[in-house]
């Protein structure tokens, strides 16, 4: 099964709960980069979550 990677841009409160999550629980499904505007809660909820990549705004 080919896997499907994910990014999500503006990664606050809901993906925490909700949609976050789910990506590492369906099969064939990997979050890999998440975009916030403040940078240090990018990089924060990408060590949290286990995601490679975070970008915030330049």
């Amino acid at each position: 099964m080919k896997t499907i990677k994910w990014g999500i841009i503006g990664c606050g409160n809901v993906t925490e709960l909700k949609s976050g999550p789910a990506f590492g629980k369906v099969p064939g499904s990997e979050l890999v980069a998440v975009m916030r505007r403040d940078g240090r809660l990018a990089e924060d909820y990408a060590k949290r979550h286990g995601v490679s990549k975070r970008h915030g705004r330049q």
